[in-house]
């Protein structure tokens, strides 16, 4: 009989033998089929060529321990599946001559590296960019000209980005940094117009269109005064009526300097429109409202709920969600809201989230026929310490060192944990 270990005996028995699991910070687990007869203390047991009930195991998936275990598994099987750090296999394989690759990478390991695969040119593209609309936002500041063409490059290089895998635009766009608000917010909201656009059925020029819309959308607040812009606090109902003039001013700077689509004016103006009727500045109801006003106020609110001020934490994804859902049908349009909800998910990418076992993940990609089961990447141990990390397929059956099956808890607030989220992309991407 496999008993469990004390923790003692874990960490004495996983120096019998360096399996390389632990060398390397990225891990990508392969599957290997092995004799009974070639295994090696250290290896971690996956699998078996028989049902587990009919081996009088304890758990399902153990580390090999002892010799106890070896004899064990040698009355009842012929072979198991061993898991191992693909790279490590590699330099090892050679002394398992009758060993045999089982499976390459994990649906969820495939979608870390389809990740990291476009995260460089997302991050030179991201990095660009929040240069661009910070240089931009200056310039509408001091009332001079704007680089329309750099504005509308970086706009189509996102589109680019975001066609090749949304989820990397997606996890850089949940760094933020409060003391740059305005244009990170700016940028935000036309990373997630154009993704949105995608799921929408958006032809390119449409995408680079509302791209646009939601990086200009908010020009109108640099000709704020800054104490009301950047009041570290609740406006008053006097400030809250001069900062609602931004969509006045936006429109009026955007026609007056042209070179913009006309959409990209409106947008501007009506972005805080409502459709019962209750918006700003003209209180328009929703047959007044166009398709692109009513996106970006949508995206725009949920960035905004979303997003860390000096007065306030931002909310969970999932609260955000949960306001946009009980305020369709009043301030945004039903069916737009319901597709939002659709495309974020209920964890999108980026975001943290608590597993029952009190770890930490970070979503990398949602499971498009199970929005509830995303693939994950755990990376703090109950402790609140980073671990090695390991990517997991919520969809799958898979179990944590206990023998847990993995679960999520409930979605995190991005402050919940002292995670450097720019750092670890730039680390792990």
């Amino acid at each position: 009989m496999i008993f469990k270990r004390s923790k003692k005996e874990q960490d004495d028995t996983s120096k019998v033998r360096d399996t390389g699991i632990q060398k390397k910070k990225r891990t990508h687990l392969v599957k290997i089929k092995i004799p009974v007869d070639e295994l090696t203390l250290g290896m971690q047991i996956a699998e078996l060529d028989r049902p587990w009930t009919e081996v009088p195991v304890l758990f399902q998936g153990f580390p090999l321990q002892n010799q106890e275990d070896l004899d064990t598994l040698a009355v009842y099987c012929n072979h198991v599946y061993v898991e191992l750090d693909e790279d490590y296999w590699e330099t090892i394989k050679h002394d398992y001559p009758n060993a045999e690759y089982k499976q390459s990478r994990s649906e969820a390991e495939e979608a870390r590296q389809s990740l990291q695969d476009e995260l460089p040119r997302a991050e030179r593209i991201f990095k660009a960019s929040k240069e661009s609309i910070k240089n931009l936002l200056d310039a509408v500041k001091n009332n001079k000209a704007i680089d329309i063409e750099e504005s509308k490059q970086l706009v189509s290089e996102c589109v680019t980005s975001i066609l090749a895998n949304p989820n990397a635009m997606f996890w850089l766009s949940r760094i933020k940094d409060s003391d740059e608000y305005t244009s990170e917010h700016c940028l935000r909201v036309s990373i997630m117009a154009i993704a949105f656009g995608q799921m929408l059925g958006f032809s390119h020029q449409e995408l680079e269109s509302i791209g646009m819309c939601g990086l200009l959308h908010d020009v109108g607040k640099m000709k704020i005064p800054p104490e009301i812009l950047n009041k570290p606090g609740p406006l008053t109902d006097d400030e809250f009526k001069v900062m609602k003039e931004h969509t006045v001013l936006g429109y009026i700077f955007l026609k007056q300097h042209g070179g913009f689509d006309e959409i990209v004016a409106d947008v501007a103006h009506a972005h805080h429109e409502r459709v019962d009727g209750k918006g700003y500045p003209q209180r328009l109801e929703s047959e007044r409202i166009g398709m692109y006003a009513k996106i970006i106020g949508i995206i725009d609110a949920y960035d905004a709920i979303t997003s860390d001020r000096s007065f306030r934490d931002g909310l969970a994804p999932l609260e955000a969600l949960g306001i946009l859902f009980k305020e369709r049908g009043t301030h945004f349009d039903t069916e737009l809201v319901e597709k939002f909800i659709q495309m974020v998910g209920i964890y999108p990418p980026g975001s943290l989230v608590e597993m029952t076992n009190g770890e930490t993940g970070i979503v990398l990609a949602a499971n498009p026929d199970q929005k509830l089961k995303p693939k994950i990447e755990i990376i703090l141990d109950p402790e609140g310490k980073f671990r090695r990390p390991i990517v997991i397929d919520l969809t799958k059956e898979q179990y944590d060192k206990d023998n847990k099956l993995y679960a999520i808890k409930k979605p995190l607030r991005d402050s919940a944990r002292e995670i450097n989220l720019e750092d670890f992309i730039r680390g792990n991407g």
